[in-house]
């Protein structure tokens, strides 16, 4: 049954009236009312909030504490709006009331808080494919999202927190009915094991040797007794602030990992030396291809009720129903309740997509680029030998300092030019001389806004800036 909370106005002395309270007790998980005209308000970020709920089942008490669990599940696959969203659930929500909340995204690359999106990605590889660059406000290493890919998020009081406690609970869900990896009779993973949460807390499956082409040295010499390998489905980051934290996560269900492999690496290697978060690479797989006779139990619809489901099992509450979703949508932003007091949701999304938050809050970093012989980039018409290295110094999407280093010109005139040109990039934005990747949703922000390559010139600093541009 799909209901708009909104919608229900009937006076309360009336049947649909007495109703309208239980659903949004039900939906919302809130303070118990006693009447509408004598009714404790909601809190604010949630009071007359348009969610619809699918309700499994009405026998909920309808004076379950302000504690009780609430669980949310997006029907946007915008990832802005997500993250946003997921924000404000963490900002504005009782820090004693456990939260779920699963969304899947669009193609998207999305980055840690503190990561150099230059040390971490290939920009000229997601511009092909039109892959956008997203920023989350937790910590932790790069992962790629598709439709394929389901995340998760947990909220819960910071005094209760464990790291592995979610991560456990996904894994019961993903062992458990309807998705039942331990009933599968794949013999290309360890359907004995199932999914399980290694070391570093991540959610693995293990696969026979052979199962793939990502095999590593250590995985081959760590592979058990009867030959399997752990491949990571799932990544996870965390959030702690004041009284409440989050853990948050990846599932790979049907994910297109080609477009993982691709858009996660580039060749900067040594050269780019950054006080950035590096992200873990792990050897990985669809949970999809590991048990291919649970796929029809592995898309995104069963993955959530499976969690949904342990998630209520995990925090019990006074209500008899176990099976209560509320469902979000962009619709969201226009309500009022939403956009009041500090934390505003649509503001949170507009902060999301901006280039102080997407670039700005780039760790600082210094970049060394070298030319060996200056016909590369054609500085001059002469046979002059010049060779030289450029060290870019950049703090928050701005370049601090930039100056040659191991020069050496045969043509006095070129390197005074060369020196000038240099000496001007101190107090640009980074990414108006490097590719960029991708930043915002491509009907808003043109080519043009998102640094497409600027239009050739022939002189010396065109040519350097052209140069810079393939090479940063």
């Amino acid at each position: 049954m799909i209901v708009t909370i909104a919608n229900l106005r009937a006076p309360s002395n009336s049947s649909l009236g007495r109703l309208s309270i239980a659903l949004q007790n039900i939906a919302l998980q809130s303070i118990a009312l006693q009447s509408t005209t004598s009714q404790r308000p909601l809190p604010l970020s949630l009071a007359k909030l348009t969610l619809r709920a699918r309700l499994f089942s009405t026998t909920c008490s309808a004076t379950a504490p302000a504690s009780a669990p609430q669980a949310y599940v997006s029907l946007s696959t915008n990832p802005w709006f997500n993250l946003a969203f997921e924000d404000h659930l963490f900002r504005t929500i009782d820090a004693s009331t456990p939260i779920c909340f699963l969304y899947r995204n669009s193609p998207c690359v999305v980055v840690g808080r503190n990561q150099n999106p230059w040390k971490e990605l290939n920009a000229s590889a997601m511009r092909s494919i039109g892959l956008p660059m997203v920023r989350r406000r937790s910590g932790g290493g790069t992962v790629y999202h598709d439709l394929g890919n389901t995340n998760y998020s947990f909220h819960i009081a910071r005094e209760a927190f464990d790291r592995r406690t979610h991560a456990e609970l996904v894994a019961r869900a993903l062992n458990s009915p309807p998705t039942g990896l331990q009933l599968s009779r794949s013999d290309l993973a360890r359907t004995d094991m199932g999914a399980y949460v290694n070391g570093r807390n991540d959610i693995c499956i293990r696969v026979k040797q052979g199962y793939d082409s990502k095999s590593t040295k250590k995985t081959f010499e760590e592979a058990d007794e009867k030959g399997y390998e752990e491949r990571k489905v799932s990544g996870s980051a965390y959030k702690l602030v004041n009284k409440r934290a989050y853990h948050h996560g990846t599932m790979l269900l049907s994910a297109s990992l080609g477009s993982l492999g691709s858009s996660l690496r580039n060749d900067r290697g040594e050269l780019l030396v950054t006080k950035g978060v590096a992200s873990v690479p792990a050897p990985v797989a669809n949970l999809s291809d590991a048990f291919p006779d649970r796929k029809a139990m592995l898309s995104h619809d069963m993955f959530v009720q499976a969690v949904v489901n342990e998630f209520h099992r995990t925090y019990p509450s006074s209500c008899e129903s176990k099976e209560k979703v509320v469902q979000v949508d962009e619709s969201s932003l226009d309500r009022l309740d939403l956009n009041q007091g500090r934390w505003k949701l649509v503001e949170n999304m507009s902060e999301l997509q901006s280039w102080q938050w997407l670039f700005g809050q780039t760790p600082e970093f210094t970049h060394r680029v070298s030319v060996d012989d200056a016909s590369e980039i054609d500085t001059s018409d002469t046979q002059a030998r010049a060779a030289f290295s450029i060290e870019i110094h950049s703090k928050e999407g701005i370049v601090l300092d930039a100056k040659l280093v191991e020069a050496s010109f045969d043509d006095a005139t070129i390197e005074r030019k060369v020196r000038g040109m240099v000496q001007g990039l101190q107090g640009r934005r980074y990414d108006e001389l490097a590719l960029p990747p991708p930043w915002g949703p491509s009907s808003e922000l043109s080519l043009e806004h998102q640094g497409a390559s600027p239009k050739g010139g022939s002189s010396v600093q065109d040519k350097l800036l052209a140069w810079l541009r393939t090479v940063l």
